[in-house]
């Protein structure tokens, strides 16, 4: 089943302005903003919330100079494409410096990445979820934002487990 995406936008039009009724659907309920505030590759400020109660999200943190990411995100690609319309939002954290910052748009843009990449230059949203500052590393939010899942680094078959753990919690929620 698709999820209509409309919905909590047009509840928000009427929550800022005001009027109409204070649920815009009965599938929405009170959700948190993930407390997350970053940069796309465009340069617009974009802050991930979760739209429905049994979303969930994964910011996977990454670097155009790191192998391992690169294998990782090209898995998540495929994960995100098949579980998107079930509540699934994934978002790909570069961590890229100002020595790389300026490959990360091009190679989002080879590589095709169907989510959202926004950019940690300074690596504090990383360093939020994970002290160590070392990548890969995912991280799995519920739509209250509690960590639920986090993973460092990468090896044959982590994305697999990762895919079958979402399966699950999507499938337990929805």
């Amino acid at each position: 089943m698709q999820r209509p995406r409309w919905i909590p936008l047009a509840g928000l039009a009427f929550a800022l302005c005001g009027c109409g009724p204070q649920a815009a659907s009965p599938n929405r309920a009170d959700v948190a903003a993930l407390g997350v505030t970053l940069p796309d590759i465009h340069g617009e400020a974009v802050s991930p919330t979760a739209e429905y109660p049994d979303d969930v999200v994964v910011l996977a943190f990454w670097a155009t100079w790191c192998q391992p990411c690169q294998q990782e995100l090209s898995k998540m690609t495929g994960v995100y494409r098949a579980m998107q319309d079930r509540g699934l939002q994934m978002y790909a954290v570069s961590i890229d410096g100002p020595d790389t910052a300026s490959q990360v748009a091009t190679w989002v843009q080879r590589e095709g990445y169907p989510f959202p990449v926004l950019l940690d230059r300074e690596t504090q949203v990383l360093k939020r979820f994970n002290p160590r500052g070392e990548i890969p590393y995912y991280v799995v939010l519920d739509a209250r934002g509690n960590v639920i899942r986090d993973h460092q680094g990468y090896m044959s078959g982590d994305v697999d487990a990762l895919s079958a753990f979402l399966d699950q919690v999507l499938r337990e929620q929805g």
